[in-house]
């Protein structure tokens, strides 16, 4: 018979894996209530137990995780993002200096005085106003402006 702490040996090691895959803070906290109840076999604490504790480490672990650790990670992430201030051209009119071809994607606008690619989901002839709605990837996506 495999002993109890192989088993929590294992659904640590699973959980783990699961964790670094997902990259979430989906099952760190099983992995921490499962090495504990490893512990406490190795102890000679008794299954029961072992399996209360196991919850009851993996809920405060998931309730510290939510309120402080998560938290901070999105704080950290959030500093990560690259802003190119790109975003500000979204609203803003510009011209059609090569006309727009929906079905290839191609074509291109001047906006603020800046020669960018553009695209839109119908043909539009050089010359016409356009209003930026989004930008993807170095492309504005565009529409006639009203």
């Amino acid at each position: 018979m495999i002993s109890w702490w192989v088993i929590w040996l294992v659904i640590a090691i699973v959980m783990l894996i699961i964790e670094i895959a997902t990259t979430g803070l989906a099952t760190l906290w099983f992995a921490v209530g499962a090495l504990i109840a490893m512990v406490m076999d190795l102890c000679g604490a008794s299954v029961s137990s072992q399996i209360i504790v196991m919850a009851a480490v993996s809920v405060v672990c998931f309730v510290l995780c939510m309120i402080w650790i998560r938290p901070k990670l999105e704080t950290l992430r959030k500093k990560n993002v690259q802003r190119t201030n790109a975003d500000r051209l979204i609203g803003k009119e510009g011209i059609v200096i090569v006309p727009l071809n929906a079905t290839e994607g191609k074509g291109q606008v001047k906006v603020d005085g800046q020669i960018w690619s553009a695209k839109a989901d119908a043909d539009i002839a050089e010359g016409v106003r356009v209003t930026v709605k989004s930008i993807e990837g170095v492309k504005l996506v565009v529409e006639c402006a009203a």
